[in-house]
């Protein structure tokens, strides 16, 4: 974001994780034989851990595309430099063959699920990684979504995020809000989001740690820790908040 210097000196900075991501055909994957029944329940999201990498998968366009993340430590899909010399750019490289290889050690029927992955669909993102910053505005200039705070990907709420900072907004300024009271309101709208926001991607970087060899209650205490914080992130109506919010700040200034 060219404005958020504007505003704060916070700067990503990489996370240590990439991530790579392609669409399969689910139909195609009915009529694989070796994998199973993974894929045949619809509107579920799956994971599978390992110690230092997961994958991750769920369905979307009426359930007939997999999306699937394979986050993993980015060393091990870092451009070499000798790569570089001969000319072979970052999307021009053979991804599908590297990221079976980063993740040869996991079920075999989730390997079976990677290969059919298309070559030229498999992209490489590097995950950065950014501190909350002290602030969202500066006079008239305020900050939303990924230029506020961007997320990393453990939890899937940077989207979600960005949503209910757009329905702070158009709850705090209503059609024939006065001009001079812009900068006044944007201080409001960073107060309202700044501690929900700065939670909701704390747990995400910490979903995304490393497994401890062999711990296998650590993955589970992980699964149910986020199955209590679900209810936080999901049961939340922002716009309503903004409003009684809001309405209690209307009262103040009076």
């Amino acid at each position: 974001s060219l404005t958020r210097a504007q505003v704060n000196d916070s700067k990503p900075f990489p996370s240590g994780k990439s991530a790579y991501r392609f669409l399969v055909d689910r139909q195609k994957t009915l009529n694989t034989e070796a994998l199973g029944d993974i894929t045949k329940r619809t509107g579920e999201f799956s994971i599978w851990y390992g110690q230092d990498r997961r994958i991750w998968m769920y369905t979307t366009q009426r359930n007939e595309l997999l999306n699937l993340v394979c986050m993993h430590p980015d060393v091990l899909s870092e451009v070499k430099e000798s790569e570089e010399e001969f000319g072979d750019s970052h999307d021009d490289r053979d991804h599908k063959t590297r990221m079976l290889e980063i993740f040869a050690d996991f079920d075999r029927r989730v390997l079976e699920l990677l290969k059919l992955a298309e070559p030229s669909s498999v992209r490489l993102w590097k995950l950065w990684d950014m501190d909350p910053p002290s602030r969202r505005c500066n006079g008239r200039l305020g900050l939303l979504g990924d230029a506020a705070l961007p997320f990393l990907p453990h939890i899937g709420q940077g989207a979600a995020c960005a949503i209910e900072d757009a329905a702070s907004i158009s709850a705090i300024f209503p059609l024939g809000t006065d001009p001079e009271d812009v900068p006044a309101r944007l201080r409001l709208y960073e107060e309202i989001r700044k501690g929900r926001a700065s939670e909701i991607h704390s747990f995400s970087r910490s979903l995304g740690g490393d497994l401890e060899p062999g711990n296998e209650d650590a993955r589970i205490n992980r699964e149910l820790m986020a199955k209590k914080y679900f209810p936080y992130i999901f049961g939340h109506d922002e716009y309503a908040h903004s409003v009684q919010r809001l309405g209690h700040w209307l009262e103040g200034s009076s």
